[in-house]
């Protein structure tokens, strides 16, 4: 029987190799066509027949990193190198690019190396290596000194086994919206990727801290399509969505209540026959940050900007350039409520490899000052985009790939609320003639900002109410921002950046404006405020205190500040012929009784005056000082005098 085996035996083995071939030239052909996932699999097959195929580890290899699955990929290219396969150029990039993304930047770096003593300077690959170089040189460095931050998983509550990513916050954080891919998607549809199609998801903080389980958004922003987030305005209440049909362009939704309205493509100047991924807001929606690859950028993906005209239309973008732009691709800006902060992502020379997240700071003169890396391990290897942070500064959001993870991609924090690093880390030049930022890494700031939050309601039902808000720099004249309360809940928010006297009105048809000021002093450092508004309907004995009212001290000339809230009580008049006023003025008690009732009696008449100067006639207007017998605060206080210190409005 063994001349029966043997001849049999020998067949066989002879016979595996050949299968093994086979499932190769399938690979190859599927690689053609780019589907890296079944030739994978063909790859796979072929190992099975032939455990000991260089050719079948290294296209095997290719297309695991070409999937992402760079621990594989690492795996496949080792073996392939073990046995002494000479790696074309474009193995040798990818097999480096594996390293770099599972952490082993030196390794990477030897390799790239190698491969820079064999490529002549005139070859297209030869800049792309040098940049690869600074790439792996700077994670070595990052990685050697890493900030003193804590990242943490969001956990199962947000995750999922299924991709979780491009989380966007409202400012104070008690909302959060992101992608997934996780099973249940609207419509039920499974992509060619094999996951369910993109849909958004929200979840709000409850009062211990801890976010709710998250739910599916719904229609109409969820349909059978993908339907990604991208940015959520400060308050909460507008939200930009990406849509990759008609080239790739951004939409936007506004809150409307409790429900949100039909996504709108922001068309032109924003959107263009190029690729539009990813848009920002200011905190007083007047400036819009987006991504284009539109022609004219200095290369690949470019970060523009546009600000709002009168007419509520948007300015002609420009671009951000130099140094923010590079001739490689920026994403994913986002611009910090302290209105001057801009966090964005880039795969330039100056980071880890992949897309880093960098941080810039808007200078007096306009111009911007010189990025900063915010670090390992904040950034990794791998791709770090769509970061955003809190109004406090305390806690950044955004999707990375860690050994943690539940899925592919999950959703971070990162806590800033940790020190600096001991030794800020000075960047290097490790390329000649290749830019690189000169600044300390510091991944933190402290923004400074008071952040203005509450409700508004009807005073009397105390029903929310939607009102205009109107924010004023007091000193300038010039109109801030306008922006609304929601219709359902009354929340409104309100971003303040230091350095300015605000001015905030808050109107609602049929009701008496309501004003408030705040002095943001340019290093006061973050705070947030809760003030809840209630609104006073029109009608007798109704009374407006004229909190924007300012005098010289000890006297009753009204300041140039005073303009704007002047204007407002003009124009109400203005608006309501039949209505009449009595103007009233107060004081704290410093200083006698008859002193500040003589200077509360002036500061009224001095408003008086100015109305009638406008032309209100003398019949609607009456005016009265009460000095300090009225105070609506404790004296013992510098707040609370200063809220004694004031002028009213009572309508007739």
């Amino acid at each position: 029987m063994l001349w029966i085996v043997f001849p049999f035996c020998f067949a066989f083995l002879c016979a595996q190799p050949q299968k093994a071939e086979k499932h190769i030239r399938r690979g190859a052909e599927l690689m053609q066509i780019e589907d890296y996932n079944n030739a994978l699999g063909e790859y796979e097959t072929a190992l099975q027949y032939n455990p000991f195929s260089a050719e079948a580890y290294l296209q095997g290899g290719y297309c695991a990193w070409r999937l992402r699955q760079n621990r594989k990929a690492v795996e496949y290219f080792q073996k392939a190198e073990k046995m002494d396969l000479v790696f074309p150029p474009r193995f040798l990039v990818a097999y480096a690019d594996a390293l770099q993304r599972t952490g082993q930047p030196t390794q990477a770096r030897l390799l790239i190396e190698r491969l820079l003593s064999q490529v002549r300077s005139s070859d297209p690959l030869y800049d792309k290596l040098r940049v690869t170089l600074q790439h792996l040189k700077n994670a070595e460095r990052y990685i050697q000194n890493p900030v003193k931050v804590e990242i943490r998983n969001l956990g199962g509550i947000i995750n999922s086994p299924y991709p979780d990513y491009a989380p966007v916050i409202s400012a104070d954080e008690s909302i959060l919206l992101f992608t997934s891919r996780r099973p249940g998607s609207t419509g039920d549809k499974i992509a060619s990727d094999g996951l369910p199609y993109e849909d958004i998801y929200i979840t709000e903080k409850t009062i211990d801290g801890s976010w709710r389980t998250p739910r599916n958004i719904g229609p109409p922003l969820n349909t059978p399509t993908h339907d990604a987030c991208i940015a959520l305005s400060a308050d909460g209440q507008t939200l930009f969505l990406f849509n990759s049909e008609h080239g790739g362009d951004i939409f936007m939704s506004r809150l409307k209540g409790s429900k949100w309205l039909s996504p709108k493509n922001m068309g032109s100047p924003i959107n263009t026959k190029s690729w539009e991924p990813s848009v920002c807001l200011s905190a007083d929606e007047r400036t819009l940050f987006f991504v284009s690859d539109r022609p004219g950028g200095l290369g690949g993906r470019d970060i523009y900007m546009c600000r709002r005209l009168p007419q509520g239309k948007w300015s002609e973008p420009v671009n951000l350039g130099p140094p923010i732009n590079t001739p490689y691709d920026e994403d994913g800006p986002f611009f910090h409520p302290d209105g001057k902060t801009l966090f964005y992502s880039s795969n330039g020379p100056n980071s880890m490899g992949g897309f880093d997240i960098f941080r810039t700071e808007l200078q007096s003169d306009s111009t911007w000052s010189a990025p900063v890396n915010l670090g390992y391990p904040i950034n990794t290897p791998g791709d770090e985009i769509y970061f955003v942070l809190s109004a406090s500064g305390l806690h950044g959001y955004y999707a990375s790939e860690r050994d943690d993870s539940f899925g592919e991609k999950d959703i971070y924090i990162v806590d800033f609320s940790t020190l600096l690093p001991e030794k800020p880390v000075q960047a290097e030049k490790p390329v000649e003639d290749l830019p690189t930022s000169t600044e300390p890494i510091i991944p933190s700031f402290r923004p400074n900002l008071t952040l203005l939050t509450g409700n508004i309601y009807d005073a009397e039902t105390k029903e929310p109410l939607e009102a205009r808000i109107t924010l004023i720099d007091n000193v300038k004249g010039d109109t801030i921002a306008v922006l609304s309360s929601n219709a359902a809940s009354g929340k409104y928010l309100i971003s303040l950046p230091a350095g300015r006297n605000y001015g905030i009105a808050v109107t609602a048809e049929g009701y008496a404006f309501h004003s408030e000021n705040f002095i943001v002093e340019p290093a006061q450092g973050y705070r947030q405020i809760q003030k809840d508004i209630g609104l006073k309907r029109y009608k007798a004995g109704t009374v407006i205190i004229l909190r924007n009212i300012f005098f010289d001290f000890d006297k009753a000339t009204l300041r140039p500040e005073s303009k704007a809230e002047l204007e407002r009580v003009y124009q109400l008049l203005v608006d309501n012929p039949k209505m009449r006023v009595r103007i009233a003025g107060h004081t704290d008690n410093y200083g006698s009784d008859e002193y500040n009732q003589r200077l509360s009696e002036a500061r009224a008449k001095a408003v008086y005056e100015y109305l009638i100067q406008r032309g209100i006639s003398p019949d609607r207007l009456s005016f009265i000082g009460y000095g300090e017998s009225r105070p609506i605060d404790t004296n013992e206080t510098p707040e609370g005098r200063q809220h004694n210190r004031r002028v009213e409005l009572e309508i007739l």
